[in-house]
């Protein structure tokens, strides 16, 4: 099965370029012209991987990143950029969730070769670095440095979910709806009960904390010591 990747992107010229080479060498493209339509392709089409143009008409590509870490934390994004971006500009994106920058006149095989580089990394890759701790999270625990703690399978999802997006508020219907898969006010008690289990597990960890962002969701705050 050849993998699919959302282009979007509002030269035709580029896209068209691009969507020619990605299919010439084994991929299956969908392309957009506008953030609105790209959106509505993600929502239809279940892409593997977004390369995400950020200037764009009706939703530019930091609000059409934003829209889709509402709900799914884990696709990668690829941005693309004119011929100069701002350090700010690079900053947000990662915040936002992007995994890379790709800065134009786009090299197709450059891109190419990105694209097939994450791909090409295990489906689920859970081993982070933070802070001088590697984490890596098994289906129900997680090893710290040396420890191994036992979570159960729901408090292991948090605790991936979180540090994917680290020092980053995340919603708490965010992570009702990517674990639980809806936000119903009956779960919130579970969504508690697993923040606490794992905030047990980080209290021998000072440099990684959980803090509640009231009336928004949580943070995992990873920090200097």
């Amino acid at each position: 099965m050849r993998n699919k990747i959302l282009l979007i992107e509002d030269d035709w010229g580029l896209a068209t370029t691009l969507r020619d080479f990605f299919e010439d060498n084994g991929l299956e493209v969908r392309h957009a012209a506008t953030g609105d339509e790209g959106l509505s392709l993600y929502r239809e089409q279940s892409p593997d991987l977004i390369v995400l143009d950020i200037v764009l008409p009706r939703k530019n590509g930091f609000e059409v990143i934003s829209e889709i870490r509402d709900t799914d934390l884990k696709i990668p994004i690829v941005l693309m950029t004119g011929t100069e971006v701002s350090p700010e500009s690079q900053i947000k994106g990662y915040r936002l969730g992007a995994i890379n920058y790709m800065q134009k006149p786009i090299l197709p095989q450059a891109l190419l070769s990105l694209i097939q580089n994450i791909l090409s990394l295990p489906i689920d890759l859970k081993q982070f670095h933070l802070e001088g701790h590697r984490i890596r999270i098994h289906s129900q625990a997680v090893d710290i440095d040396a420890e191994t703690y036992t979570l159960r399978d729901k408090d292991a999802i948090l605790l991936e979910l979180l540090l994917r997006r680290k020092n980053q508020i995340v919603a708490r219907s965010t992570l009702l709806k990517q674990i639980w898969y809806d936000d119903h006010p009956d779960r919130n008690n579970l969504l508690d009960g697993a923040i606490l289990r794992i905030r047990r597990v980080l209290s021998s960890y000072p440099t990684l904390q959980i803090k509640t962002v009231y009336g928004e969701g949580y943070i995992l705050e990873a920090k200097n010591k």
